[in-house]
């Protein structure tokens, strides 16, 4: 067998491996949406007069059978807004960590467990809003499948899984752009602006700002400018997952289902 297909064979079984241990978050409590409590509060965010007929039509039929286009619309950009605020945050506040190997590893690790939860429990209320049958609770596992077979049918990522499976690590090459690219761009531009922030310091405040004051901001900015990458390569991943999945719902096919 050539290295090639060898390293091929390896990463197959690699994905596998961990697309299986991903599906075993599906079945922690905290990942599985409540199909009535999550109709309840919809109907009753649009409709809060609801006797309880709108609301016995959508659970029986879909919300779609009692919100119109545009209140489905703005649901869908409020679990977006929600969702890929939440994904930002947790990426960023875990690039902040220490340089530690170990440390490194175990945020890395925790940041795509946190995006696959979110993402999971984002799948769930996208095909419940668009009248797919999802009830991790109550179906014995069907749900459970066709939201593993969805993901890793490659509808949600499109020709390039790999991109999604190695999300975090864009918020760490990130770091290391900007610790290396940083100090160059400093040498060449701190001198000029230095002095204009030095000016309009003295001439607000009083205020006398050294080159340890520029140091030390530099060192702040390394690590905030990386939880932001960190954090922007969360939501432009997560918001085209979720939107072809939304796409998907609209054309009225059918779940495959492994």
């Amino acid at each position: 067998m050539k290295i090639k297909d060898r390293v091929m064979a390896w990463v197959d079984w690699a994905l596998k491996k961990y697309e299986w241990l991903l599906s075993q978050l599906l079945r922690f409590r905290f990942n599985k949406v409540n199909r009535d409590r999550y109709l309840r509060r919809l109907v009753k965010r649009y409709y809060p007069d609801d006797d309880g007929t709108l609301l016995a039509v959508a659970m029986r039929e879909s919300p779609m059978a009692v919100l119109d286009e545009k209140e489905v619309r703005k649901e869908y950009r409020r679990l977006m807004w929600r969702c890929g605020i939440m994904v930002f945050v947790v990426s960023f506040a875990l690039t902040l960590v220490p340089e530690d190997l170990w440390i490194t590893i175990l945020s890395v690790c925790l940041d795509l467990a946190i995006f696959q939860c979110v993402l999971y429990i984002a799948m769930q209320k996208v095909m419940m809003l668009y009248g797919q049958e999802c009830d991790l609770n109550n179906d014995r596992g069907e749900s459970m499948e066709k939201i593993i077979a969805i993901e890793s049918s490659g509808l949600m990522v499109g020709k390039y899984p790999i991109l999604q499976k190695m999300k975090s690590v864009g918020g760490w090459l990130g770091k290391q752009a900007v610790k290396r690219l940083g100090p160059r761009l400093v040498t060449k531009m701190s001198q000029s602006v230095f002095i204009v922030l030095r000016r309009q310091a003295i001439k607000w405040g009083s205020v006398v700002l050294t080159k340890e004051h520029l140091d030390l901001a530099m060192a702040s900015l390394v690590p905030i400018t990386c939880g932001v990458i960190s954090g922007l390569v969360s939501v432009v991943i997560f918001i085209p997952m979720c939107n072809k999945l939304r796409k998907h719902l609209l054309q009225g096919c059918v779940a495959p289902v492994a």
